[in-house]
């Protein structure tokens, strides 16, 4: 079935508000994001969202500024999701909290393939939307923090350098496992194992 035909596929009509540009750029996410199950988000072209979409390239520029940005609007919300499973497994106090984190990592793929490819897109936008990313990326460290301190408090330092090795780990582990993969990798023990690994060992230096 061609992208274009599925129920992903949206009929636009031009924005004409805030509200209705804000409401494309929503749905424009939503096909970008069904996309990214059967696609690396390196391999995603901005053809290929456009046609999903029902639009032209241009439509699709339009509102979401970039395909860059668009992906990272992506990745914003897929980070919304993960924190929300995050906290379920956080209550469970036989998970230790580095045993939970790369266990919902594990379960979303779609997550670590854009991590992974993040430094790639974030190289490639205008300022403006550099700021939205980083706006973005502040929120999702302060609710990191929030579901972390009832089992890991940490000051705002400890939390930003757990933040960035959060995702470095998160970016090498999945890049090793996409060299062999047609598509997204599948997520498995090895990548769970693996990354709880090395969180538990910077958790523990965290800690020291």
């Amino acid at each position: 079935m061609d992208r274009s035909d599925s129920p992903a596929a949206l009929s636009f009509v031009r924005a004409r508000s805030p509200q209705q540009r804000e409401d494309r750029l929503r749905r424009l996410t939503e096909v970008t994001r069904t996309l990214l199950d059967d696609t690396r988000a390196s391999e995603l072209t901005l053809g290929e969202i456009a046609a999903a979409a029902g639009l032209a390239k241009s439509g699709v520029l339009r509102y979401a500024g970039s395909r860059e940005a668009l992906l990272l609007s992506v990745m914003y919300h897929e980070h919304l999701g993960w924190l929300a499973d995050l906290r379920t497994q956080l209550y469970d106090e036989r998970r230790t909290p580095a045993k939970a984190l790369a266990h919902t990592f594990a379960q979303r793929p779609v997550l670590c393939d854009l991590i992974s490819a993040a430094p790639v897109l974030m190289n490639r936008l205008t300022p403006e939307a550099a700021e939205t990313v980083r706006t973005q990326a502040r929120d999702v460290e302060d609710r990191l923090r929030e579901t972390l301190e009832p089992r890991l408090a940490l000051d705002r330092q400890h939390l930003v350098l757990l933040t960035a090795a959060i995702h470095a780990f998160v970016g090498a582990v999945w890049g090793w496992a996409a060299i062999d993969s047609v598509k997204q990798p599948e997520p498995g023990t090895e990548l769970e194992n693996t990354l709880a690994a090395l969180l538990r060992t910077f958790i523990a230096g965290l800690r020291e």
